[in-house]
């Protein structure tokens, strides 16, 4: 499910991505430095996100160096420096990509999948055992969530909830007692969103493979992702709007400054167009109930 949390760079300022991509490689630095090598290979787009998000919340003003990258090996990079906070995201990050790819696999049955599993087992493990409060709440959403999946749960809210509470609890231990009620329900609306999409971006895929999907569980009547969107474009509407709406009410209550051309990159804009994306593969433009920005 990871891929979707990330900024739209043209519609950035060159040093305002410059800045995003400096807490990205910030958190390949840190893994690196905790775990080893193979850890860094897990860092993505969406967690350089919730790096960038946290320290906004937290009013952290990071330091920002230039050093040398193994992927551009001439040429200096802007690296935010680890701190407390960037370490703990990418701990967390491990355990997540580790469990994302153990759900892989049992969607999939891929053996690529599998073999990425197994590479990323042993800093899953150092990871785990540096951030055990992190694994055993992780851990426990992903498998409730598999457990209503293996049963076909066919109640839209039970179904999406796991994933969007693993997101919340996420940014609760991360922050502890500093968290309040809005980053908390950003989070757990972020959530929910990335499980929505990724559900509408894979519908034929899923239906082919025979692997659980919410759409069609608790909507029925599939025969293809085209026919299946036409047919459910009110709910659908319904769905996704009343979940990105609530994401951008979070996002401005929060009365966010540090960072804030990234954080709204992304919350007001990034992924309201990959909405209308992923809406796309199935329905003409003029017929998209999500807006693209402009």
């Amino acid at each position: 499910m990871f891929g979707y949390i990330k900024v739209d760079k043209n519609k950035m300022q060159p040093g305002e991505f410059a800045l995003y991509h400096a807490f990205f490689c910030g958190i390949c630095i840190s893994s690196k430095e905790q775990i080893g090598f193979r850890a860094r290979m897990l860092t993505n787009f969406d967690i350089a996100f919730f790096n960038v998000l946290f320290h906004s919340f937290l009013g952290v003003d990071v330091e920002v160096r230039d050093c040398h990258c193994i992927t551009t090996p001439k040429k200096l990079r802007s690296i935010v420096r680890r701190d407390e906070l960037t370490d703990r995201i990418a701990l967390s990050n491990v355990i997540l990509s580790y469990l994302n790819l153990m759900d892989d696999v049992l969607d999939e049955k891929s053996l690529k999948k599998r073999a990425a599993l197994m590479a990323v087992r042993k800093p899953y493990k150092k990871a785990a055992k540096l951030f055990p409060e992190m694994d055993g709440e992780i851990t426990r959403h992903y498998r409730e969530l598999t457990t209503l999946e293996a049963q076909n749960c066919g109640v839209f809210d039970k179904i999406c909830h796991p994933f969007a509470e693993l997101s919340r609890v996420f940014a609760k231990v991360i922050l502890g007692d500093k968290a309040d009620v809005y980053i908390l329900d950003l989070c757990y609306n972020l959530g929910k969103w990335v499980y929505l999409i990724d559900a509408l971006d894979d519908l034929d895929k899923d239906f082919k493979k025979g692997s659980y999907n919410p759409f069609i569980a608790c909507m029925g009547g599939f025969r293809d992702g085209k026919q299946f969107v036409r047919d459910n474009i009110d709910d659908l509407e319904f769905i996704f709007y009343t979940t990105l709406n609530k994401i951008a009410e979070n996002f401005n209550d929060l009365e966010l400054t540090k960072y804030y051309c990234v954080l709204r990159n992304v919350l007001h804009i990034s992924i309201r167009d990959k909405t209308a994306e992923v809406f796309g593969k199935y329905i003409d433009k003029e017929e998209s109930p999500i807006e693209q920005s402009v």
